[in-house]
């Protein structure tokens, strides 16, 4: 009977023919070895294919799409077609530190109660250069762990994900209805059924791209409204919460002094009735949730973390 991997790292891939190789010799310059690596070809209409065609790696499974479907739905085709007890993502434009695997696989061998892994990592800035986003040393109970997804307490990048594969299968894997924020909200989902650990330890590299979605600012008002109607309890239960995502954007346009974005998202939470109160209201609860999450993002605070305080729940 053949030995199952360890681990298995989905890699979806659109368009990406020029970082992709450097992404794939990531995973295979591993300290741990014993994993598979499956390339969801998400309907590429530059070189991907033809260099996907020269792979001869055994760890190496490629499946074809004939359409792009986005990345959300191909990491579902890749958490279907996965034989390992353990998932890791990666996103083709970024890259694996050497022991991306080992480190979290280590932390499921000896938690068993931990169910998701997220780690710090190297980001590549605009003009160059990289910094550390450096995560907390600490273990959030579930509770814990929702409320820190929910008000963005933790940083979320896909390539930073490893989580048991049960239970990726068990929330129904990515939202293929959002194209922004989609791993943060399967993490939510995932948070109900068990801890996480978080990692300082930098294991992947993020890579600057100005066709990156977390780049473009013009429709990021559209996408949040998406994410809130996956997640109501951003207009309802922690309104507040949802208030200061929304007055975010609305700073970002300013600050690049985008004036029809910041009309048009304006009016869009004003529709889904996020931005009911006057103006003076919004400012005082963008206040409160930034200084509470100032506070409450630190190590000290995390480690005592229940859950959301009473303050920021209507």
């Amino acid at each position: 009977m053949k030995r199952l991997p360890r681990c298995t790292i989905i890699l979806p891939t659109h368009n990406r023919a020029a970082t992709l190789p450097r992404a794939v010799a990531s995973v295979i310059a591993q300290n741990e070895p014993d994993f598979e690596l499956i390339i969801i070809e998400d309907g590429s209409t530059d070189e991907t294919r033809a260099w996907l065609a020269a792979l001869d790696d055994p760890r190496i499974r490629v499946t074809l799409s004939k359409h792009s479907q986005g990345p959300s739905a191909a990491r579902n085709i890749g958490i279907d077609m996965a034989t390992a007890p353990v998932l890791a993502f990666l996103d083709s434009d970024d890259r694996y530190c050497g022991d991306r695997l080992s480190v979290p696989l280590a932390v499921f061998d000896r938690e068993p109660d931990v169910i998701c892994t997220l780690s710090s990592g190297r980001k590549e800035g605009k003009l160059g250069g990289t910094t550390v986003a450096l995560m907390p040393n600490v273990k959030l109970a579930s509770p814990a762990f929702e409320w820190a997804m929910i008000c963005d307490l933790v940083g979320v990048e896909s390539t930073s994900i490893t989580v048991r594969t049960d239970y990726a299968r068990r929330v129904g894997g990515f939202c293929t209805r959002l194209r922004r924020t989609e791993d943060r909200e399967f993490l939510i989902r995932l948070s109900r059924l068990g801890a996480a650990r978080i990692l300082p330890d930098a294991l992947f590299e993020k890579s600057w791209s100005t066709d990156g979605l977390s780049n473009q600012w013009s429709s990021a008002g559209r996408e949040l409204v998406s994410y809130f109607s996956e997640r109501p309890e951003y207009v309802g239960q922690y309104r507040k919460v949802g208030q200061y995502l929304a007055t975010k954007i609305l700073i970002m346009h300013m600050r690049h002094r985008d004036l029809a974005s910041f009309i048009g998202d304006a009016r869009r939470f004003h529709a889904i009735g996020l931005f009911d109160e006057g103006v003076a209201q919004l400012c005082r609860n963008h206040l409160q949730v930034k200084r509470y999450r100032r506070t409450a993002a630190k190590q000290q605070t995390l480690v005592g973390l229940t859950g959301p305080p009473s303050g920021l729940a209507l």
